[in-house]
């Protein structure tokens, strides 16, 4: 936000909201971003032959006894949550297959509300 400010030419003590420069340098908020790269390398990851390294990790169920205390987030649970925002379910999505047909998951991973 510190170059936008610079760019727009205001400072933080110009009271102007974070969304209202973004919205007239016309930017995108940095986690969209990151969120639609998430969604495009799990498409890309799902797309993979079963004998790959990344799918074979990705569908990997570790045996044995979890530690105590809350479950370390993995990366399944941040593109569920990715994929929540966009209205829809990861298991929804993994049925359908969405991510196979590459323009309808292009849309997919660029929508935002």
């Amino acid at each position: 936000m510190r170059v936008l400010r610079l760019i727009k030419g205001v400072t933080r003590r110009d009271r102007l909201r974070n969304e209202d420069i973004r919205e007239e340098l016309d930017v995108e908020l940095i986690l969209h971003l990151i969120e639609r790269a998430q969604l495009r390398w799990y498409g890309h990851v799902m797309q993979m032959e079963e004998n790959r390294g990344p799918l074979k990790y990705y569908k990997w169920n570790p045996a044995g006894k979890r530690p105590v205390g809350r479950p370390r987030k993995r990366w399944k649970d941040g593109i569920c949550e990715v994929v929540a925002a966009q209205g829809e379910t990861l298991d929804h999505v993994e049925e359908t297959e969405l991510f196979a047909d590459r323009g309808e998951w292009r849309a997919f991973t660029r929508h935002h509300d």
